[in-house]
């Protein structure tokens, strides 16, 4: 079976040779005889990585860390404002249900994108509508507090 790619003036394709697998890189300019590379696929990758078009494992390990970092961060923040909000606003002198109905929706929404993060990171989370029902306004909440 061969696969065959082609870009612009330049064409890839998957071979087989006495040694294995290979690549043949195939590139026509003009009316000149075209100049043609075969290369391993582990070679054509290492190129690749080298140069940044695509990233090695360990590349790819730590971004992945730092976008969990980022994301678990995020979420505190996110479950913190849910809590502030339900003990420390002023329910009383405002309407605040389509406040508190978007950030429960956020707070959901942080939730669930970082469910898959090992349990170690994961916090549980808090019930913040249970407390929002017993606490409506400041004082409230902190006697709750205390």
């Amino acid at each position: 079976m061969q696969n065959k790619f082609t870009h612009h003036h330049m064409t890839a394709e998957e071979v087989n040779d006495q040694h294995g697998p290979a690549i043949m890189l195939t590139q026509q300019d003009g009316i000149d005889e075209p100049h043609c590379v075969l290369v391993h696929p582990w070679q054509l990758r290492a190129v690749c990585e080298q140069f940044g078009i695509i990233a090695n494992d360990s590349q790819a390990a730590k971004t992945i860390a730092t976008l969990q970092r980022r994301m678990m961060g995020l979420c505190d923040r996110i479950e913190s404002l849910v809590d502030w909000m339900a003990l420390h606003s002023d329910h009383r002198h405002a309407d605040l249900s389509y406040e508190m109905t978007q950030l429960h929706a956020l707070h959901d929404l942080a939730g669930e994108w970082c469910a898959d993060f090992d349990s170690e990171q994961a916090e549980p989370a808090v019930e913040s509508d249970s407390i929002a029902a017993e606490c409506t306004n400041a004082p409230a909440a902190q006697a709750k507090l205390l």
